[in-house]
């Protein structure tokens, strides 16, 4: 066995360990019954450990280093001893000992929270999402950084990202497209959705719908499963085995569909990705960034397209006949695309959606840097709310309390999302310069020829490239807000009569 094929092997048994984790993890937010809370965190601790272990061991080191000087590799190759570096670099920065108390607290935080969102109590959550800080902060200092604590942390998500690159694209972000929030809202205009305030619409007909959805976008059912949780999410260790969540409110349709519909691009990314790649870190998913870019795409860019709206339209019917009675394209085209500020993130609309992100960001920018203390955080974020949006959460479960990442110990993930829109709207631009039929094929439920497109721009190139080298490569354009806010102004324009 020579260099490359003995780091393949040690990188596969490391991946394997990670697939297991995964799989008990999705158990715990889904299956796992509650008095098993202090075992699985005990299971979750091994595992991480073990990975850890593997990870850090002297002779991955040694490998690389011969590797690296290695100058028969071909791109696959490189990029297996790039990523793999990056990984044993990190990994040997963390202590075991470190790693495995993550790991134990990640498992009791998600419990707590979940437990103080149901009874909108933020003091069930506030000690361990303390010590959730208090680790991230370490974890920062462990990796290393040149400016900012945070920055460590981003980089996890996105490689190479910095509050330097983060805060001028938020600003300009801001500059742009808050203006066009304003008109809306001064207008006056505003769709009429009474026929769903004013109906209540049960959970099986939404789980048809989603499932029906779901289904005709190219999720392959064989190799995946949809279930419920308290928030959703898309998991599974490998192609074959896919596995996202959604989660459903009478009152409210849209939540589980545009959900699902975000979660299913995440999964159908993951169906996606390259068979002769399993196992190696070449053919893992390109960054949390690109991963948005493909749930978002699916949710907002195609799903809340008129296109999309007419193909839909008649589902809609078939799963609510008598909720739909009367309505036509126009109407659910309208009712979908409603401007206007909420207060829940995950159900917000693409208009201001981005400034909910800014909203975690500021905030998380402060609890990581020291500035911002943890019992005056649920004030700070209705105050941050009332501030951006206008609005003001009645309650913590729908404040401070709706998200799960910070039990998860993701402080840095929320920018990806954002970076997801812009990275979904170039990427949509140069698909449909590739694809002529584009609209005529979304207004058919023909989703084969963009989804192929995404699977040989986006998935099968796994993490080949860097992400901003992906988008590029895909797109011809270095990534940039523009497209996204040609596009959010183009649709703000036909539906509202407002020009950006």
């Amino acid at each position: 066995m020579d260099a490359y094929e003995e780091l393949l092997a040690r990188l596969k048994d490391i991946d394997l360990i990670g697939q297991i984790g995964g799989l008990i993890s999705w158990d715990q937010e889904v299956l796992m019954p509650p008095k098993a809370a202090s075992l699985r965190a005990e299971q979750l601790a091994w595992v991480s450990k073990a990975g850890h272990e593997r990870l850090t061991d002297q002779k991955i080191g040694e490998l690389l280093t011969q590797l690296e000087s290695d100058d028969g590799l071909d791109e696959v190759g490189l990029a297996n001893v790039r990523l793999a570096r990056e990984s044993y670099d990190r990994a040997t920065k963390l202590p075991t000992g470190f790693v495995e108390e993550m790991a134990k607290h990640r498992s009791r935080a998600q419990i707590s929270w979940t437990e103080a969102r149901s009874k909108d109590d933020f003091s069930i959550f506030r000690d361990d999402l303390a010590k959730a800080i208090e680790l991230a902060r370490k974890k920062a200092d462990y990796l290393g950084y040149e400016d900012l604590r945070y920055d460590a942390l981003l980089d996890l998500y996105e490689t190479g990202l910095t509050v330097a690159r983060v805060d001028p694209l938020f600003a300009g972000l801001r500059d742009k497209v808050a203006p066009l929030i304003r008109a809306v809202m001064e207008s006056g205009r505003r769709p009429d959705t009474s026929w769903i305030d004013d109906n209540s619409w049960p959970q099986p007909a939404q789980e048809q719908l989603s499932q029906g959805v779901a289904e005709a976008i190219g999720f392959d059912f064989n190799a995946g499963r949809r279930d419920a949780s308290t928030h959703p999410f898309c998991g599974g260790p490998n192609p074959d085995d896919v596995r996202w969540t959604t989660r459903y409110n009478e009152s409210d349709p849209f939540g589980s569909l545009y959900g699902s519909m975000h979660e299913t691009g995440h999964g159908t990314y993951e169906q996606g990705r390259r068979r002769d790649l399993d196992f190696q870190p070449a053919g893992q998913a390109n960054g949390l960034g690109v991963h948005e870019s493909q749930s978002r795409l699916w949710e907002n860019q195609v799903g809340r397209s008129r296109e999309f709206c007419e193909w839909a339209l008649l589902l809609w019917k078939k799963c609510f006949p008598e909720n739909t009675e009367g309505i036509g394209v126009e109407e659910l085209w309208q009712a979908v695309n409603l401007v206007e500020p909420s207060l829940i993130r995950v159900e917000a609309d693409e208009a201001t959606y981005n400034l909910h992100i800014m909203i975690r960001y500021e905030i998380e920018k402060m609890l990581i840097g020291g500035s911002l203390e943890v019992d005056d955080l649920p004030d700070a974020w209705d105050d941050m709310y009332e501030e951006f949006l206008g609005i003001r959460a009645p309650n913590r479960a729908l404040g401070v309390l709706q998200d799960i990442h910070w039990s998860m110990g993701a402080f840095g993930y929320f920018p990806t999302y954002t970076l997801g829109n812009l990275y979904a709207a170039q990427l949509l631009e140069a698909a449909r310069g590739e694809l002529p039929e584009h609209d005529l094929q979304i207004s058919r439920g023909d989703f084969v020829p963009l989804l192929s497109w995404m699977r040989e721009h986006v998935h099968s190139r796994g993490s080949i490239l860097k992400p901003a080298q992906l988008i590029e490569e895909a797109t011809g354009v270095a990534p940039s807000p523009d497209a996204f806010v040609r596009y959010l102004g183009s649709k703000i324009e036909r539906l509202y009569g407002i020009k950006a």
